[in-house]
């Protein structure tokens, strides 16, 4: 991706992600004293060492189904607002129960609270308000998205207890970008090309990806944030993506909200039918490249 393409698009990334500012609350988190802090008051939580001169790592929590590994794992990547952030945390519940149903374990990355941030949200809002710098400064952050992506593979792929061959990534807005992100070798930063398949809720789709494992991305036609639709939509000649378009769905329609609400002008609102129907089609998908 080009810094044109990603000037293009700053303002739908940020759009896409300042959603999670509104509403968030704090819970109060729990770690062990060698790990990093984790938000959504998980305790099990595994540090993943990245590449980043203000922080050494970030943090994630694994969750394994009965059985005996070595299993399957999902990377999971939120969207800005984190674990933190009450819907967000969960949908976190909804995708693990649901994966752990069917024998595939989770890892769930948070990257904001070791950094300090309740969410990265309002960093992009900063960010685009330095009109001289902000090009440079959102490509960064999307950057660093995939960057953190490819350094949680790298430990669950190190983990005894799971299958370096079967490892997928799944990401909701943000975190769907910085998932295409770490696994498109035309996009700057790090990059893992031996995922066995990336699930891509919302993303940003950006001009000349480029895909090295098979990709399901899933997207409202409503979604007037990231996308754009017609861009997603462009992708699915391209080798290796897959793109499912649920009619009359907007941005972020997986998120449980007690109710629609507009934000930026923008239009939110949860699907629950939609968010069924993806989760059957994301697990198939998941299930479809475990053979």
């Amino acid at each position: 991706m080009t810094l044109a393409s990603a000037t293009k698009h700053a303002a739908l990334i940020t759009a896409a992600v300042v959603f999670g500012a509104a509403g968030v609350m704090l819970v109060r988190p729990s770690w062990s004293a060698a790990a990093p802090p984790m938000g959504g008051g998980y305790t099990n939580v595994i540090p993943i060492p990245v590449n980043d001169p203000a922080v050494k790592e970030i943090a994630g929590a694994l969750f394994k189904p009965q059985g005996t590994g070595p299993f399957p794992v999902v990377v999971y990547m939120p969207p800005c607002g984190g674990p933190n952030f009450p819907p967000e945390f969960q949908q976190e519940k909804f995708v693990t129960e649901r994966l752990l149903s069917k024998g595939v374990a989770i890892f769930i990355v948070d990257t904001h609270t070791p950094r300090g941030e309740n969410d990265n949200c309002a960093k992009f809002v900063t960010v685009l308000a330095d009109v001289q710098n902000r090009n440079q400064a959102v490509l960064q952050l999307i950057t660093q998205g995939g960057v953190d992506a490819v350094a949680a593979v790298k430990v669950v792929k190190a983990m005894p207890d799971i299958d370096p061959k079967k490892v997928f990534l799944m990401g909701f807005s943000a975190g769907a970008t910085a998932a295409l992100y770490a696994t498109d070798p035309n996009a700057p930063g790090a990059h893992d090309t031996s995922i066995a398949g990336v699930v891509a809720y919302y993303p940003l789709c950006y001009e000349n990806a480029k895909a090295s494992a098979p990709t399901l991305i899933l997207i409202g036609d409503k979604d007037d944030w990231t996308g754009p639709v017609a861009a997603c939509q462009a992708l699915e000649g391209k080798t290796n993506f897959e793109v499912l378009v649920y009619p009359g769905v907007t941005h972020s329609f997986t998120m449980p909200f007690e109710q629609p609400f507009d934000l930026a002008g923008h239009h939110l609102a949860y699907d629950e039918a939609a968010t069924k129907q993806a989760a059957e089609q994301a697990e198939a998908f998941i299930a479809a490249h475990l053979k």
